[in-house]
């Protein structure tokens, strides 16, 4: 089984891919599910079920797991700390923010757990996993570094997918096309440091600023919240999309 895994890549990883949000999808059990236990239960089986499959493909190796390289990414990851910064205002176009009412402390901690499990979880199974699965493949020179980042980005940016199940349509487009981005960025950051930590840490910081007001605050519905018009999709696009872009192009250039 393991030898098919790595004969047919890529689409191994689509249906494994596939195959764990189902497993989210089972434990989404609340009308919040980011906020509640059940999303706790969900990230860490993901997590232990794409450690695992490292293990047995044997690319532990170029997962990023150990500690070098740590700093290096998040110096790196520079540009994703300001962008998460502007997405706290960005994320939240039309708030009136005198009318928002925290939920209190414990909210808050159980928020911050989930950001974290949520950047673990995504970190480890789209770089740690897919992304090194593909370059274990592919091989490491310019081109085929590429390749594997682009093809793990467009993964990243169709499980959010299932997201029209509970959003707009067109904060959902919003959100894979803006993901596919994030998730070039994210890619490079990992390719440049083979470190998944770093990844992790900004990853989290980034979804806790852009996700703070709406889930730890009563009255925070924003544009993203409600039904977008044309202008709007494509400036948020625009704007999440072209930074990322940008400084992966910029951090690859010195890569032969």
């Amino acid at each position: 089984m393991i030898k098919a895994i790595k004969k047919y890549t890529e689409v191994s990883m689509i249906l494994f891919s596939i195959a764990l949000l189902q497993i989210s999808n089972l434990f989404q059990w609340d009308n919040n599910p980011i906020m509640g236990m059940d999303k706790i239960i969900a990230d860490t089986i993901i997590i232990v079920l794409c450690c695992l499959l490292i293990k047995k493909m044997g690319i532990q190796s170029g997962a990023g797991f150990k500690m070098k390289g740590f700093f290096k990414g998040i110096v790196y990851g520079i540009p994703f700390l300001v962008i998460g910064v502007a997405s706290i205002f960005v994320s939240n176009v039309g708030l009136n923010w005198e009318q928002l009412s925290f939920l209190g402390i414990s909210h808050l901690v159980l928020f911050t757990i989930n950001m974290l499990l949520v950047g673990a979880n995504e970190e480890i199974w789209m770089r740690s996993l897919v992304l090194n699965s593909f370059i274990s493949k592919y091989g490491a020179e310019k081109k085929s570094l590429w390749k594997a980042i682009i093809m793990s980005a467009i993964i990243f940016g169709l499980i959010h997918i299932p997201n029209l199940f509970f959003m707009e349509p067109m904060t959902v487009l919003v959100q894979v096309i803006n993901a596919m981005s994030a998730g070039i960025l994210f890619a490079v950051i990992f390719v440049k440091c083979r470190n998944i930590w770093a990844g992790i840490i900004i990853h989290a910081i980034v979804d806790w600023c852009s996700l703070l007001i709406g889930n730890c605050f009563v009255g925070g519905n924003t544009v993203l919240s409600m039904s977008m018009n044309g202008i709007q999709v494509v400036s948020i696009i625009l704007a999440g999309s072209l930074p990322p872009i940008i400084f992966s192009i910029i951090y690859m250039r010195k890569i032969e």
